[in-house]
């Protein structure tokens, strides 16, 4: 993963004035490279946003509402095991009086329920203050790589493809004149090279051997 700080500090301080590139691919790679990072990177932002609203979504709205509901139901069926508990105890056949242990056992567990849903009312809203000061944190920390992906690698991405340019250009230069001065070489070392370079129906013309006589006429003269 990229860091930050480097990032910044090589955008800051520009292009270096020589650079010792020896692969216009490998540059491009790397833009290929830098691109993906920064698509993936926005992808787990986006995930890593879409789960924290859902999860405090869940802890604001969702949670208290069902806990108050549940509230709701086990007072309501409270109510009817009492119902059924005083029903019980008023059936007597003579001597016999029931003992209405279902009753009192539904009874029970419909005050156990109860307790239960409206422990979870605290429960529910200390979890949500946490949650919310855990987002915050969260949001501080994921606003510094959202500022790299936005602002940072949009710029690294576009001093890359202006590089790439420069050395394709460079490189569109060279090329002719390399070619050039290979031909010149091959010339002057062969002259049927040099002929072959020349269009069609000119040949050059042979050096004339230099006479013997006149080297000797000339040293003559020179002596007078």
């Amino acid at each position: 993963m990229f860091h930050q700080g480097a990032v910044s500090c090589w955008i800051d301080s520009g292009m270096p004035e020589s650079a010792n590139v020896k692969s216009i691919d490998a540059v491009k790679r790397f833009h290929a490279a830098v691109v993906q990072f920064q698509e993936e990177a926005r992808l787990c932002v986006s995930s890593l946003e879409m789960q924290l609203l859902r999860i405090l979504g869940w802890l604001e709205r969702d949670r208290p509402g069902f806990w108050k509901r549940e509230i709701e139901l086990c007072y309501r069926e409270m109510g009817e095991a009492r119902v059924r508990l005083h029903q019980c105890r008023m059936r007597k056949y003579a001597d016999y009086k029931p003992t209405c242990f279902e009753e009192k056992k539904d009874l029970e567990k419909a005050k156990c329920d109860l307790e239960f849903a409206q422990r979870q009312i605290p429960v529910v809203k200390y979890w949500n203050v946490n949650a919310q000061h855990e987002a915050n944190e969260y949001h501080g920390r994921a606003s510094q790589l959202t500022q790299m992906l936005e602002r940072d690698v949009p710029q690294l991405l576009a001093l890359l493809h202006h590089a790439v340019d420069r050395l394709e250009a460079y490189g569109d230069l060279q090329v002719p004149e390399t070619q050039a001065g290979q031909i010149s070489f091959k010339a002057a070392d062969d002259p049927e090279c040099g002929a072959d370079a020349l269009p069609d129906g000119e040949t050059v013309a042979p050096t004339p051997d230099p006479d013997p006589d006149d080297a000797d006429a000339d040293t003559s003269d020179g002596k007078k």
